[in-house]
């Protein structure tokens, strides 16, 4: 079965494959265009709370302008929902929650050495991307993976800025776990990034992931894009926690051209 999209005549898109990857096994979603690559690809992280199914309209948006996307259960999430114990169900704490971030960032990592070595996915090009929770990782994999080619972070921010905020309850987590997330500060480490593309994606009324975390970002990027502005972005829009069409519309707009060949731009664009 394949699905067509009018809006991108480029390419129809496969009927997403259940795959697994990494040594855990991890479930995840394999989206890929009707066409044999080499493609860039987009690895796509859902939030805290969700799964891999929840992104899927990215994932295949992403599809039809010609990208092959892997989209994973995070860590305890989706089909690794413990059936006992701590989930995210229960354990409403700072600690639980970058428990899960250190977890599933492991799984990442793995994830992107399954995706660059599919043949039909170009290695050089590969992107890393989510929402919320999604983002933070992804920014943190752009950080500090070289593999990354360019990251689109929907509604993320760097892990200090959560520190003690009202996303649980603003309890504060313990020593070690706070100390992790300094380290992995993704404003402190974007000149590692740079000039790679950088989207910044977030609505400015955003009450569990702040605005000023992205905000702080952003300034910190600025700098080191200052000889390539055009490959960092900030989109502010006029809404909470969430994420709608038109900010996955232009998030793949803005990012898709940066990572497409020319030939693969202009025909995808063509419209």
């Amino acid at each position: 079965m394949l699905v067509a999209f009018d809006f991108l005549p480029r390419y129809a898109v496969c009927t997403p494959e259940r795959v697994e990857v990494g040594p855990h096994a991890v479930p995840a979603l394999l989206v890929r265009p009707d066409a044999p690559g080499p493609h860039p690809g987009a690895l796509i992280q859902h939030g805290y709370g969700a799964e891999k199914t929840d992104l899927l309209p990215l994932g295949v948006f992403l599809a039809a302008y010609g990208f092959v996307s892997l989209l994973p259960d995070g860590w305890a999430h989706g089909e690794r929902l413990p059936a006992t114990g701590p989930t995210w169900k229960t354990e409403q704490s700072s600690d639980y929650f970058l428990t899960v971030i250190r977890h599933t960032l492991d799984d990442l990592r793995d994830a992107l050495g399954v995706l660059a070595d599919r043949p039909e996915v170009d290695a050089d090009r590969m992107l890393a991307g989510g929402f919320s929770m999604g983002a933070m990782l992804a920014l943190i994999l752009g950080t500090e993976d070289e593999r990354v080619a360019a990251v689109g972070a929907l509604a993320g921010s760097p892990l200090p800025d959560l520190l003690g905020n009202s996303l649980f309850g603003g309890t504060t987590p313990c020593a070690e776990l706070r100390d992790w997330a300094r380290e992995h500060d993704a404003a402190a480490h974007v000149t590692s990034l740079a000039p790679k593309p950088l989207l910044i994606s977030h609505g400015r009324a955003d009450d569990m992931v702040p605005v000023a975390g992205a905000l702080r970002l952003y300034e910190a990027a600025t700098p080191a894009y200052a000889e390539h502005p055009d490959r960092l972005a900030l989109r502010l829009y006029a809404h909470t926690h969430t994420v709608t069409q038109e900010q996955v519309e232009d998030a793949v707009s803005w990012i898709a051209p940066l990572l497409l060949s020319d030939d693969e731009a202009s025909d995808s664009l063509a419209g």
